[in-house]
């Protein structure tokens, strides 16, 4: 093909909204500021994207030896045998897949597409010219699977899109999550350290899970019947659907502290949203959590809500500390910013062949 060789993306679902699809988005635009052709394929187009992608079956005719062809797995799915029959330079760009443990009994739709995406990695990993990792933590499956190539790109991320600016922290406290409702979130472990933090440190704090609810079989009844047992139903906010960037926004700006409790993480897209709105963060020290917050934030081991409620009380109380953590998260963000992370992804794509073609010199009149 002409112009140089075309880096395309291919994914199940290009979804509006979603961590995954907002990196996808990001990650073309930084192709094409490279210099090189980039397309979105996807199986499923969200309706609101639909002039941002083209359908996957389009895809065999667009590729040429030359391309490469960046997969993103994180579910399992028919496209897996585009990947495997590409004549371009495959790269897999793994957001992990969530141990289908979580959803046994709850949601036999969701197991099946977890398993078949750990088949999937299977069988892609040996066949990749490389394998991109959202983190350190990232790369244990695909390297147990036979990776060869490797490296680490964290997604790209618009934190512009959310407004950020300092929070100004609500009365009473609010201590807010953001991510969909599911089993490996945990946060039936924060309306247990809500209730422990109403009966000892802060005794009008209110808790905010932000996140979509689908396919959550039992667990989103679960979490409500927690809090009604716990007395805190009047206390816990569970909107249970995807907020629109303004309403993200405006729980950032008022939260007081974000908090996670999640079981895994393959990168934890909202601890660099919390960040950006200088948000102090109290997470439990589990899957790529330590990773992406470098520092910058409180890690808790424990699972016991009693510790939990006291280190949330403190963050909350302690102007000083807060101040400490809200300056280390906007360090941090650098790590992440859009030229570096631009940066890795262009000496990536040389390691395995693959650069855009010269720019022409620009030509200046008399």
């Amino acid at each position: 093909m002409s112009g140089g060789p075309a880096v395309h993306q291919l994914l199940p679902v290009l979804s509006y909204g979603d961590a995954i699809g907002g990196a996808v988005l990001r990650m073309r635009a930084m192709l094409r500021g490279l210099g090189f052709r980039s397309t979105i394929y996807a199986d499923l187009i969200d309706r609101r994207l639909s002039r941002e992608a083209r359908p996957a079956d389009e895809l065999p005719g667009a590729l040429a030896r030359e391309d490469a062809l960046l997969y993103h797995l994180s579910i399992g799915s028919p496209l897996a045998r585009l990947v495997e029959a590409s004549p371009a330079r495959r790269v897999i760009v793994y957001h992990n897949l969530t141990p289908p443990e979580f959803y046994r009994g709850t949601s036999p739709r969701v197991v099946y597409w977890l398993e078949r995406g750990e088949r999937e990695l299977q069988r892609l990993a040996p066949l990749a010219d490389l394998v991109v990792g959202d983190s350190t933590y990232n790369l244990e499956a695909p390297l147990a699977a036979g990776a060869r190539r490797h490296t680490v790109i964290p997604p790209p991320v618009d934190l512009g899109r959310l407004a950020p600016r300092p929070s100004a922290p609500a009365l009473p406290p609010v201590v807010l999550f953001v991510g969909r409702i599911a089993p490996n979130k945990r946060q039936e472990e924060l309306i247990r350290v809500i209730a422990a933090a109403r009966a000892t440190t802060l005794p009008e704090a209110r808790l905010v899970l932000a996140g979509s609810a689908d396919d959550t079989g039992g667990y989103l009844a679960g979490l409500h019947a927690l809090a009604d047992r716990l007395g805190v139903a009047g206390s816990v906010d569970v909107p249970g659907r995807r907020l629109s960037d303004a309403e993200l926004g405006a729980q950032y700006a008022q939260a007081s502290v974000f908090a996670c409790a999640s079981d895994h993480e393959g990168f934890c897209i909202p601890l660099l949203e919390a960040m950006a709105f200088s948000v102090p963060v109290v997470a439990h020290a589990a899957g790529a959590v330590p990773e992406t917050l470098g520092g910058a934030g409180v890690l808790v081991k424990s699972r016991d809500p009693l510790v939990w409620a006291e280190l949330v009380g403190r963050v909350v109380g302690d102007g000083r500390l807060r101040g400490e953590l809200a300056a280390a998260g906007r360090r941090r963000l650098a790590a992440f910013s859009e030229e570096a992370i631009s940066a890795r992804l262009a000496e990536a794509l040389r390691g395995i062949g693959v650069s855009p073609p010269p720019r022409r010199p620009r030509r200046w009149g008399r």
